[in-house]
Order: C-alpha cells, then sequence, then structure tokens
C-alpha cells in the first residue's frame, strides 16, 4: 500500500546509477573542525529537512547513538534544537560521560526509515564524525541514499549541493566501491573521483573542465556532475583529474 501510494513521486535512486557502481553512497571530508552541540544539532536538523524534501514520503528518524539516562529506552530523534543538541552531546566521542569536548569532536548515527514500515524499509543512513583533533584523518559526513524515492537527477544534485553548502565540506562527492576497489593499489584520492565530485576552493585541487561533466559553481567550492552516470564515465573523468592534479599529495598521504 505503501509503495503504491507513492508510486507517483519518483524511483528509487539506485536506479539513476549504472549498476556496476555498485554501493553508491555521499562522502563529504569535513577536514578536522571544531564543533558544539548546538553549532552540529543545527546542521543535523537542516540535513533532515533536506532529505525529506529530496524523498517527500513520511519518515521516522532514529538516533542511535541515545542515551538511555537522556531519552530513555525511545530513540526516535528529537527534533527540537535543545533536545537534539543533548542527544549530540550524549553520543560524542569523550572520556568522561557527559562532557562534551569539542576538540575531540563527536560520532552521530540516523536513520530514516520510511514511517509505516515498522522499521523494515530504511531509505536514509546517515553518520557524521569530526574534531579538531581529527585532521589526518578528515572523518567525514557519509550518507546512504539508496532506497530512497526521488523525482530525478536534477532533484539530487541539487539535495546535494545543498548539503554541500550546509556542511562545509573541504572535499566529497558520491562514490562507490567499484571505483575505491579498482584504485585499490593506486593513489587513492580522499574521497575517490565519483559521479558527482566536489572540492573547496583552498582544497589544493582542480576539478578538470571535460565534456563529461557540468561544473556547478557552490558558494565554497566547485561541483563536478558527470552528464552519464556510469562506471565507464567515471573511469574516464578520474583519469583526467589525475592527470590534471598529478604530483598533488592526496588526503591521506599529507593529512
Amino acid at each position: 500500500m505503501i509503495a503504491e501510494e507513492y508510486d507517483a513521486i519518483g524511483s528509487a535512486a539506485a536506479g539513476l546509477f549504472d549498476p556496476a557502481l555498485k554501493r553508491i553512497s555521499l562522502g563529504l571530508q569535513l577536514g578536522g573542525r571544531e564543533a558544539g552541540p548546538d553549532d552540529i544539532a543545527a546542521r543535523l536538523m537542516s540535513t533532515l529537512e533536506v532529505l525529506e524534501g529530496l524523498d517527500r514520503r513520511p519518515m521516522e528518524w532514529l538516533h542511535v547513538n541515545y542515551s538511555d539516562q537522556r531519552l530513555g529506552r525511545d530513540n526516535t530523534l528529537p527534533r527540537t534544537h535543545r533536545e537534539l543538541a543533548l542527544s549530540v552531546e550524549d553520543g560524542a566521542r569523550k572520556y568522561d560521560a557527559g562532557h562534551f569536548s569539542p576538540s575531540w569532536g563527536y560520532y552521530i548515527l540516523v536513520l530514516g526509515f520510511l514511517a509505516g514500515s515498522a522499521r523494515r524499509v530504511c531509505p536514509f543512513q546517515i553518520s557524521a564524525s569530526d574534531g579538531e583533533q581529527d585532521v589526518k584523518s578528515s572523518d567525514p559526513l557519509s550518507l546512504r541514499f539508496d532506497e530512497a524515492v526521488v523525482s530525478g537527477r536534477e532533484v539530487l544534485v541539487d539535495s546535494v549541493a545543498a548539503l554541500i553548502d550546509l556542511w562545509k565540506p573541504t572535499r566529497g562527492g558520491i562514490s562507490c566501491s567499484a571505483i575505491t576497489k579498482k584504485n585499490r593499489d593506486q593513489p587513492v584520492w580522499y574521497p575517490p573521483v565519483g559521479v558527482l565530485t566536489y572540492f573547496a576552493h583552498d582544497a589544493g585541487y582542480v576539478l578538470p573542465e571535460d565534456p563529461l561533466v557540468d561544473l556547478r559553481p557552490l558558494r565554497g567550492g566547485n561541483l563536478a556532475v558527470l552528464k552519464t552516470w556510469s562506471l565507464e564515465a567515471v573511469q574516464e573523468y578520474e583519469a583526467a583529474f589525475r592527470k590534471v592534479n598529478a604530483g598533488i599529495p592526496n588526503g591521506r598521504a599529507s593529512g
């Protein structure tokens, strides 16, 4: 009944991509920054609004890192800023329980289930972690959205652009396990070039102009959007990217 009711909205996001890509996801590298629960809560609330605009079906949002002391046994994600800030604080990476350290950072994991699906359909999985001490690992924001129902590629690209403007990453994009596996024995771009690839203006990399992509300027950098969302196109644009950026240390090597 749920599927029939929302058939008119669009189709599964995974269907927009070449099946050869496998395990598509959005990864944004945040670069190591100090942030408190209030700031994180505000970004997370805005993130949910972006995703609810991407897949307009009613969602039930769950916070995996809930605290029995703070939230009891109900792990429904709070939707007020104050409650969500407390929830982020409870999930912080810290040595002393109850003491949030912006320098050491935070980790949050949120699942978006389709309302009425008895938590069997999970269109969204969001994880985010960052902290001033994590400059070298550049902990990311990761979004799995395979089961999201979207109305087309442009809507997905607009949503990714909105998330980039919101989280202000150093780099990121939509990539897949197929590219990671292919590049196992090569220098690793962190994250790798994908169907969508973003670099901030100060990231030190150049997104080459190429007939394969449309370059979309954003407030903090540029987003390269492949015209064909296939494994072959990703590989071709990655080769162009490597040629232009030859000799520039990748993110993992340079920290």
